[in-house]
């Protein structure tokens, strides 16, 4: 063989999307570990496709201690059969298998957030690899995207779909908005753009509809937002004409988070007493948390209070609070 001809391991998949029926298959990223040197991190796929028709990506379990949107794709896996699709439908529940392991937030290896290394990079750290590979084989050519996630360990969300504010793409925010709605989560969102990175502010660069969906949180599993994930995901299929089956309607709130005012901080450090819980509504001085100093039995708590009407989208998991943590999020409820 001529040396001209030798390359480098590179990133393959055991699926093809062009290709009819259901497939189970793995994104394989090279990657040397302590354990294997010539190990390959296996990000697990989905693949259903009969006939032509729209591509829809769904994902989750971009960090490791996030569990309701994979045990939910799961479950799609395995209920979803070859007749019921009409076009493609791509499902990776565990995108981070890495971080899964170890149930952290980050890939082990380099200690980077999957969910905020979009579009990636074929030629920098392992999560940079994997994102870019996730983006090349399953993500780019999505004609909608779904991505769910959760509150991890440090803290805990409504049950909520959401969109990025678009003001430049009024088009696709209409499309993802129209998806969000079919969804039919207990709370819809519109929020301030996301973290550079996270695949919400990268499509919205490529003007692809995108919906985020976040569940939950605290690393733990709830029976009621794995079923809200699977009956929204399902509704979302139906819209965009990919599952043959009935759009099961549900009714839900609008939010809007529009500035830093909808976020609760903390000005000082201590035990964390909250008074409210996420998808709780809130009122104009009523009080959200006390921040309690534990090494003083003399101290007055500090009571922090609304300063709006609002529905509580999400707050903090942990029963510590140190200053400049967000206690909570306060979003304003909308007309549709």
């Amino acid at each position: 063989m001529k040396a001209a001809t030798l390359k480098t391991r590179t990133a393959v998949s055991t699926v093809d999307i062009t290709v009819e029926g259901k497939q189970h298959g793995h994104l394989s990223v090279p990657c040397a570990s302590p354990h294997s040197a010539l190990g390959t991190v296996q990000i697990p796929v989905c693949v259903i496709k009969n006939g032509d028709g729209p591509t829809v990506t769904l994902v989750a379990g971009a960090r490791g201690d996030e569990y309701d949107g994979r045990i939910a794709l799961q479950n799609l896996i395995t209920t979803i059969q070859v007749d019921d699709i009409s076009g493609c439908l791509i499902i990776a529940p565990t995108i981070n298998p890495s971080a899964a392991a170890m149930q952290r937030a980050n890939t082990p290896l380099d200690n980077k957030d999957l969910g905020t290394s979009f579009p990636g990079d074929a030629s920098g750290t392992i999560t940079d690899q994997m994102a870019a590979h996730l983006f090349n084989t399953i993500i780019e050519p999505a004609d909608l995207v779904v991505e769910i996630q959760s509150g991890g360990q440090t803290t805990v969300s409504a049950a909520l779909a959401c969109v990025q504010f678009n003001v430049e793409h009024k088009e696709q925010q209409q499309l993802s908005e129209e998806a969000m709605i079919a969804f039919g989560a207990p709370y819809s969102a519109r929020l301030l753009p996301d973290h550079d990175g996270s695949l919400a502010s990268v499509l919205q660069t490529h003007q692809k509809p995108f919906i985020g969906v976040y569940l939950g949180g605290g690393s733990s599993a709830n029976s009621r937002n794995i079923e809200i994930a699977q009956i929204g995901c399902r509704n979302v299929l139906v819209q965009h004409q990919v599952l043959k089956t009935e759009l099961i309607l549900r009714s839900t709130r609008m939010l809007e988070v529009t500035s830093d005012k909808n976020y609760l901080i903390a000005p000082c450090s201590g035990l964390l007493d909250l008074c409210k819980d996420a998808g709780d509504e809130v009122y104009m001085g009523s009080p959200i948390a006390r921040i309690i100093t534990p090494g003083c039995t003399g101290y007055q708590p500090t009571v922090l209070k609304a300063d709006r009407n609002g529905i509580l989208m999400a707050r903090h998991h942990s029963g510590r609070i140190e200053q400049g943590d967000c206690i909570a999020i306060i979003a304003d409820e909308v007309q549709r």
